[in-house]
């Protein structure tokens, strides 16, 4: 870490003082912080995504903004494609610029901002419009700052480090089950009084990471791993803004005057998604601040991120092309009571939280006995497969219009959920673990856009969708995932021994 070179002998006790604490769950305090304010992040992000599709495709006069359901969806997948992709320039700002945490200080500052306009009535397509160009702007920010923060808090070799992220994923898990009480709210009170929910939530996140950041982390993280020159950072950065203030006014103009359709730019992005994240990888292992044993991990990563990116795809099905089944075909009606839509997106946080809290404490009773990276994301890889070839069956077994049971949802979500506590806190920490120092922030940039390619993915994968052919769509889709996770966990002792977690 060359940032760390520069610390005086004082502070690079401090530095081993904090990085061996045990005082949150067995580990640093800094991870307390970082789980608390990913369980802030998660609650008013969930919050949004529950909502937004029905958002977007609801009439005016039931509080929404009259789009299509075709663009409604489109508009999802491409914010999420957008705002990964934006990531890689916020870690790059994170690496080069702030440093992650100045960064990360920022971003969420800046994002709580983004919620709180979301949650003001009235706004209509401007305020939608301005809430999510503010999101993906705070994104620009951080990158993956809070990963890469997660990271630096243990030394090498330290067993706890898989267990870290577990524990982050696992509490952030909590704030993912309010999607049933912002859907009620939604109810009784409208949209934008759930999102208010979600704006507060995402404040509170901001301050505790303010109030702690200093003390807990000390001067970890604080300086750019590889920094500009002084002179060239303002500089920078300004670029950076005017590039964004560009970018807004001209896609604006486009869709405004109809030159650009939604669809013809979530296709063209979304694209560019799958391939973005290949070429950036390639220029970290090409790059001269990269040694050859490092590039070498970083290829054995290469398969883990391709089968992460089918999972991502499926999930992102959950949130587009299911939230739309759910409303439409599933029966929404408990002991009486009409039940929003955006309720069942409770139901993969609960179980996250079930499985997750299990997947932790298996790998801490495990400790150096437990099975590789590779094979944990391989495994969850088909877990995650499984799902939507189990969601052809009510496809087989009941005729359009048939309201069907919640339960089918349920299993659905219960096999993906297992993959997701098996493979995500996994991936994170496999790129943690490979990372080039020159590109700590950058690298667990490139991981999280397995979710901007599964979002790409999911995107094109919406103009083979059709009301009648699910069957075929869900089992080609499932199918592809279960292959990928078999090859992965048949590669994954080579694999382990590139990572340099085995020896040959």
């Amino acid at each position: 870490m060359a940032a760390e070179d520069a610390f005086s002998s004082e502070q690079k006790e401090l530095v081993h003082s904090l990085r061996t604490e045990r005082k949150f769950l067995g580990h640093p305090r800094a991870v307390g912080t970082l789980s608390i304010m990913q369980l802030c992040n998660s609650f008013a992000n969930y919050t949004m995504s529950s909502l937004l599709v029905f958002y977007l495709y609801a009439s005016v006069a039931d509080g929404g903004l009259g789009l299509s359901q075709t663009d409604a969806a489109q508009l999802i997948s491409l914010y999420s494609a957008i705002s990964i992709l934006a990531g890689l320039v916020g870690s790059y700002v994170a690496d080069r610029i702030l440093g992650p945490r100045r960064g990360l200080r920022f971003a969420r500052c800046f994002m709580a901002v983004a919620y709180v306009v979301l949650a003001i009535p009235g706004t209509g397509i401007a305020g939608y419009a301005a809430s999510q160009v503010m999101l993906v702007f705070s994104t620009m920010l951080a990158g993956r700052s809070l990963e890469a923060l997660a990271g630096k808090m243990y030394e090498d070799g330290d067993s706890r480090r898989d267990g870290a992220f577990a524990i982050t994923y696992t509490i952030s898990q909590i704030g993912a089950a309010v999607p049933a009480i912002a859907g009620a709210i939604s109810l009784i009170a409208g949209y934008h009084a759930a999102f208010a929910l979600g704006a507060a939530a995402a404040v509170v996140g901001a301050v505790c990471y303010v109030l702690t950041e200093k003390k807990f982390f000390g001067p970890i993280g604080l300086e750019p791993d590889d920094p500009l020159p002084a002179d060239s950072r303002v500089k920078t950065m300004g670029l950076i803004v005017g590039a964004v203030v560009v970018a807004v006014a001209l896609l604006a103009f486009l869709f405004l005057n109809r030159i650009v359709t939604i669809s013809q730019f979530a296709n063209t992005l979304s694209t560019a998604a799958i391939f973005i994240p290949i070429v950036y990888l390639v220029y970290i292992i090409k790059s001269k601040k990269t040694t050859h044993a490092e590039g070498l991990r970083v290829k054995a990563l290469v398969p883990l991120y391709a089968c992460t990116c089918l999972t991502a795809l499926v999930w992102t099905q959950s949130t587009t092309v299911l939230a739309i089944y759910t409303e439409q075909n599933v029966d929404l009606y408990l002991l009486g009571m009409e039940i929003s839509p955006a309720t069942f997106q409770t139901v993969p946080a609960i179980f996250a939280f079930i499985f997750g809290s299990v997947v932790t404490a298996l790998w801490t009773k495990l400790g150096k006995h437990q099975p590789s990276n590779p094979w944990k994301v391989g495994f969850g890889t088909i877990m995650y497969g499984l799902g939507p070839v189990f969601m052809c069956l009510p496809f087989l077994l009941y005729p359009a219009g048939v309201k069907v049971s919640p339960m089918w949802l349920v299993v659905f979500y219960a096999l993906i959920m297992i993959g997701e506590a098996l493979a995500s806190p996994t991936g994170y920490a496999a790129a943690s673990m490979v990372a080039p120092k020159a590109f700590s922030t950058q690298m667990m940039t490139v991981w999280s856009l397995v979710g901007s390619t599964g979002a790409g993915l999911s995107t094109l994968a919406a103009n083979f969708y059709t009301p009648g052919n699910e069957v075929m769509y869900f089992l080609v889709m499932g199918g592809i995932t279960i292959v990928g996770g078999l090859l992965l966990m048949l590669a994954s002792k080579k694999l382990n021994v590139m990572m340099g977690q085995e020896a040959a």
